[in-house]
């Protein structure tokens, strides 16, 4: 079994979608069984660590499965109900903000109007804080919301597995809190920022009357709750009614407009200090805790899990023997001259009588072990995964009746190349296209029906070579 805490074999940093993609098959294999990888193993094996092998493999399964479309669903329904969740909270923020304000045809409260502007945001902070203090805490009611929001509006197959994946990666890497977090943090500052743009607007546009009113207090009362209020919003700037102020609003006479602006700038800096700096000060440590978190949502490489995986990994990443060095300069230069072009003219057979590979090859020209044996089978399928070919040529004796095995072992070939040609080599060396027995339209009608790949029938190797020496531009 390969080592994985040896340094050449650990990835340290594997991108976010990538471990988020390893994380639903994890679920996905452990919850329905293992997939058949057996051609991702193939191509993942010219990584050079195992950490890398099996994010290949994660990446080519998570395409074959569906399962990297739905992290690509769930990504988007997760962008998509935070938008509405804020735009929700904005419309909600600004609708308080008129309902304490009133109509205006009274004096505002200036309690009750506190009350609407802060109070259901300072209950929610003060629940968040007990939960984030007993370790029970999901992120509050705005964070579940979202939750419910991304699970109605991404739908589809492999869908809640992505999003099962998804909060599994970041409560692995103990973030889930602080992401779940910042959400709510988030839409509270929204609606704190929209109350205070409403209130702002609506104070600068209209007149207003505020008061204080009750039954059971004294007005000493009111003057202390104003001061104590006030406390924070002095330290910024903000003008507070004084003493003799507090005690003339008591009463539902209009007020002074130096009263009317004191009360303004109270209410407007309750709900600054109050509303918006502490949501935007615990959104700020919310992200950097996130990001903190960030690099270790990583793939648990030393669970049972990816230790299995990698050991039925790791024979295919060993150097295939018989395989001609891939130190050979191609004679032709690949189009794409991207780390992921294809870069060797490579020639396998199937079954075939005779020496091998031909002679007259072609130095430029890479040849695989010759298919006879389940062995060598997975030597040549391991050849070309690695070497991801520009042109392939597959040699077959047209002498055979192309089976399902052989033509399913065509079909995977090809998978690994650019372009794919079948050399049929005619009975006894006949150079009609049809041959004496009839096969080669057998041939010819399957590999049309069921594959891709052009088909030459041929007892030279001239022709062959010349198709993979083509440049492809």
């Amino acid at each position: 079994m390969p080592d994985l805490k040896h340094p050449t074999l650990v990835q340290k940093h594997i991108a976010l979608k990538e471990s988020w993609l390893c994380e639903a098959l994890r679920l996905k294999e452990t919850q329905w069984g293992q997939l058949d990888d057996r051609a991702a193993r193939l191509r993942a094996a010219c990584e050079p660590t195992a950490a890398r092998q099996i994010v290949a493999r994660a990446n080519l399964l998570g395409e074959t499965s569906g399962v990297a479309l739905a992290l690509g669903r769930v990504q988007s329904g997760l962008w998509i109900a935070l938008i509405g969740l804020l735009v929700i909270a904005a419309l909600v923020g600004g609708s308080a903000a008129l309902a304490a304000l009133g109509a205006g045809l009274q004096p505002v409260n200036v309690v009750s109007a506190l009350v609407v502007l802060l109070g259901v945001n300072l209950f929610s902070l003060v629940v968040w804080l007990v939960t984030l203090i007993v370790g029970i805490g999901s992120g509050g009611w705005l964070a579940q919301s979202w939750q419910w929001l991304v699970r109605k509006l991404a739908t589809g197959p492999e869908v809640g597995l992505a999003g099962q994946a998804w909060w599994s990666l970041w409560q692995q890497a103990g973030g889930l809190r602080w992401v779940l977090s910042g959400v709510t943090h988030a839409s509270w500052l929204v609606a704190s920022l929209a109350m205070l743009a409403v209130l702002y607007f609506t104070l600068s546009m209209r007149h207003f009357s505020f008061a204080w009113e009750t039954t059971l207090l004294s007005a000493d009362s009111f003057v202390a709750f104003t001061q104590f209020v006030g406390a924070v919003p002095q330290w910024f700037g903000f003008a507070i009614p004084d003493s003799e102020t507090v005690r003339a609003s008591g009463h539902l006479s209009r007020n002074s407009e130096q009263a009317q602006a004191l009360w303004a700038s109270w209410l407007t800096g309750a709900l600054v200090c109050y509303g918006v700096l502490p949501r935007a000060l615990l959104l700020l440590a919310s992200l950097a805790l996130v990001a903190r978190a960030w690099p270790r949502t990583q793939p648990q490489l030393h669970s049972p899990y990816y230790q299995a995986l990698a050991a039925k990994m790791w024979p295919a990443a060993l150097p295939p023997e018989g395989l001609v060095p891939p130190q050979i300069t191609p004679r032709y230069p690949p189009r794409d001259k991207g780390a992921n072009s294809a870069t060797y003219a490579v020639i396998t057979g199937i079954e075939l009588e005779g020496e091998w590979p031909p002679l007259e090859l072609g130095r430029a020209i890479v040849h695989t072990v010759m298919i006879d044996s389940r062995d060598t089978r997975n030597m040549a399928l391991g050849q070309v995964a690695q070497l991801n070919p520009r042109r392939l040529v597959i040699a077959c004796d047209a002498r055979h009746t192309p089976d399902r095995g052989t033509l399913r072992l065509i079909a995977e070939l090809a998978s690994y190349a650019s372009k794919t040609l079948v050399w049929l080599q005619p009975a006894g060396g006949a150079d009609g296209p049809d041959g004496a027995d009839g096969r080669i339209p057998v041939w010819k009608n399957q590999l049309h029906t069921a594959l891709e790949v052009e088909v030459l029938v041929t007892p030279l190797l001239a022709p062959v070579s010349e198709w993979l020496g083509r440049s492809d531009d």
